[in-house]
């Protein structure tokens, strides 16, 4: 018989384009989140196969004489990654679907869980490439706080953006609590100009409005603005959101809720925001530990103690008072000599 072969070749398949998804994501996203979920269905698929009578598979393979072999059977290569991703994507479930008939001949029960593993890899195709579109480093979070900007004309904050984008911040947020929101859009959209097609991705605190409107990567949102489900229903899959979290459940339920990352402090003590809670360095431990996306420690920070905020499990650090201390070039490079 046929459908053994076929089986065969199919889990073939649908093991190779799992293990070529889960290679990218633990090697090119730098996000736990979606490698743990990726894991979770090779793991489950791994389960189903053990209950597959696979020596006896095996037995019909006949690859010597497969009119698959010969390389002038494959259609021309793939260009890029994304291409090799799609079509990988395609393979898993393709196979999946084609298991999944196969074993109503033998199992339903295990066609069953088949059919719940190909759905599984729809949900996930999903959020791995919505991820893709909001690519963004958490290393250096470099804060525009209207405390230290108010004050410089556009010349020279233009100065001032310019050595964050070529000197190591990898993030640049806008905040500016006391403006009216006219003054804070021109501020917005002309920030927004000196960081277009760089790397360095734009983040506006708190607004999601303001964000959108002057064509920002995302938004930071705190504990009294709009809830992270809300930003996520207004701004879309591509917006990138982050939240502010004092403790393990909170940082649990910014997740839960969609947050691309979070913001974890105050650690130290900070003259940007006098009024600000303090956060221990034990309970930034405990927080990195309970979620998977990445968490970014602010407050206070400055080249004498961020290596104990990296240290706690944090992926990134976010960097206002000390930017204006003196050499801001010198500050950011400080930051970056001793990356762990």
């Amino acid at each position: 018989m046929h459908w053994q072969r076929i089986a065969d070749v199919n889990l073939n398949r649908l093991s190779e384009s799992l293990k070529f998804i889960e290679d990218h994501v633990r090697f090119s996203t730098n996000r736990n989140d979606l490698l743990a979920r990726i894991r979770r269905i090779r793991n489950r698929y791994q389960s189903i196969k053990k209950k597959l009578p696979i020596t006896e598979l095996v037995v019909y393979r006949d690859s010597s004489r497969d009119a698959g072999r010969p390389t002038s059977f494959d259609r021309p290569g793939h260009r890029t990654i994304q291409e090799l991703l799609i079509a990988n994507f395609s393979r898993a479930k393709e196979s999946s679907r084609i298991l999944e008939e196969l074993l109503k001949l033998t199992s339903r029960r295990l066609s069953g869980d088949v059919k719940k593993l190909r759905f599984q890899l729809y949900d996930f195709e999903k959020e791995f490439f919505t991820t893709l579109c909001r690519p963004f480093d958490p290393r250096i979070h470099a804060i525009l706080d209207e405390k230290y900007i108010a004050s410089m004309g556009r010349a020279q904050l233009a100065r001032f953006v310019r050595i964050l984008r070529d000197n190591g911040a990898t993030m640049v947020q806008l905040r500016m609590e006391k403006a009216t929101d006219a003054q804070f859009i021109r501020r917005a959209k002309f920030v927004g100009k000196l960081l277009h097609g760089s790397k360095v991705v734009f983040i506006i605190n708190n607004r999601c409005d303001i964000a959108k409107a002057a064509g920002a990567d995302g938004v930071h949102v705190g504990h009294h603005d709009l809830p992270v489900a809300a930003v996520r229903a207004f701004a879309g899959p591509s917006f990138i959101i982050g939240a502010s979290a004092r403790s393990a459940a909170e940082a649990q339920r910014a997740e839960r809720a969609g947050a691309d990352y979070l913001g974890i402090g105050a650690l130290f003590p900070t003259r940007t925001k006098l009024d600000a809670r303090p956060c221990s360095i034990a309970m930034l431990k405990r927080i990195c530990r309970s979620v998977t996306i990445p968490v970014i420690g602010i407050g206070g920070i400055t080249d004498n103690n961020y290596r104990s905020v990296l240290k706690a499990g944090a992926a990134g650090i976010a960097v206002a008072s000390y930017l204006h201390t003196g050499d801001t070039k010198r500050a950011l490079r400080s930051l970056t000599k001793d990356e762990i």
